[in-house]
């Protein structure tokens, strides 16, 4: 009895298929019915303000609207797509252009009358003060 080695059989297009199947299964629901410029955000917190950093690459300043309305924050604007000649021809398209809206309930204890907004370099920087009486304060024992 002579022993043959066994080779797998070639599914590699079988399985990358499979992947991108399975990938977009697992894709939370929102993203996949998205398809805008929804800015990604980090909040941050010290002991005297509040900071939103909203990633807006490609966004010019003069396109952002900035608004507080009660508790709520509201950050909107638009990512115009640039012009095309007709000599170019697009092969695929990955950047999402168009209006994107973000909301932000806020807390208590936040002075809504200091918001300060800074861009620069795609990313925008909202800072909130605290009220002085939302700062805590250390009490030293004498």
């Amino acid at each position: 009895m002579a022993l043959v080695r066994y080779t797998r059989p070639k599914y590699r297009h079988l399985s990358k298929s499979f992947n991108e199947l399975m990938d977009e299964f697992f894709e939370p629901t929102n993203a996949q019915t998205t398809n805008n410029l929804t800015p990604k955000v980090d909040i941050r917190e010290n002991e005297q303000e509040f900071q939103f950093l909203l990633e807006l690459p490609g966004v010019r300043k003069e396109d952002i609207q900035i608004e507080v309305e009660q508790d709520v924050l509201y950050v909107s604007g638009e990512r115009k797509a640039a012009e095309e000649t007709k000599e170019t021809n697009v092969h695929r398209m990955e950047q999402f252009y168009g209006s994107f809206h973000r909301s932000f309930h806020l807390p208590q204890g936040l002075d809504k009358e200091t918001i300060a907004a800074q861009y620069q370099d795609g990313i925008l920087r909202l800072t909130i003060q605290k009220h002085e009486k939302a700062i805590k304060k250390q009490i030293v024992i004498q």
